[in-house]
């Protein structure tokens, strides 16, 4: 599980295989901590380290993954999100996020103001009941806070520490971001159904 407050990483490699991918990023942070097997957050997507080496990682990439996320839209040196898995006891500083992406949308607009950044989303129809005003949402795996909400579209504003710590700062408009809906939410509708 993770938090959505993340630290930037580079894709370092791609290599695409017939069923999947193998994918390595350079982690702005240490990962001496990290090892094999562990859950690590890219761009909100969960990825299980394969292999370690100083502080690179490499993940295979399932084609679900690929199918739901815009891992296939990665070049070399592209800047992602990196969060490493929420530890027993870890302070919990964003919302609960599962790195389970639901899919991917396009920013319909940036209005770049003096201290923070207005962005809005495409909303796709068939998840607008998980998003509400004042409600948290992942994108590329950043906790954020829903400032606005259409029937179409939801709006988001980023602050300065966001932009400095995450890869939202190198978004333009129709920039494909991977969301995740809040997990509390589609429970909730769950339960309520039945």
């Amino acid at each position: 599980m993770f938090t959505g407050i993340v630290h930037k990483g580079r894709v370092d490699q791609l290599k695409p295989l017939k069923e999947g991918m193998v994918l390595t990023i350079e982690s702005t942070l240490s990962t001496k901590n990290i090892k094999n097997g562990d859950s690590v957050a890219i761009d909100g997507g969960c990825l299980s380290v394969v292999k370690k080496n100083n502080n690179q990682l490499t993940f295979f990439v399932s084609p679900e993954t690929i199918d739901k996320t815009r891992i296939n839209t990665y070049q070399k040196g592209d800047w992602v999100n990196v969060e490493f898995s929420l530890k027993q006891h870890d302070f919990i500083g964003g919302h609960y996020v599962l790195g389970h992406v639901d899919t991917t949308s396009k920013i319909k607009k940036i209005d770049v103001k003096k201290e923070v950044w207005i962005i809005q989303v495409d909303l796709p129809k068939q998840f607008s009941q998980y998003v509400v005003y004042k409600g948290s949402i992942a994108v590329n795996g950043v906790s954020l806070t829903v400032n606005k909400v259409s029937k179409s579209t939801f709006e988001l504003c980023i602050i300065p520490i966001t932009l400095k710590k995450s890869n939202l700062s190198t978004l333009s408009k129709n920039a494909l971001v991977n969301l995740e809906f809040d997990i509390l939410a589609k429970y909730t509708e769950k339960i309520l159904k039945k």
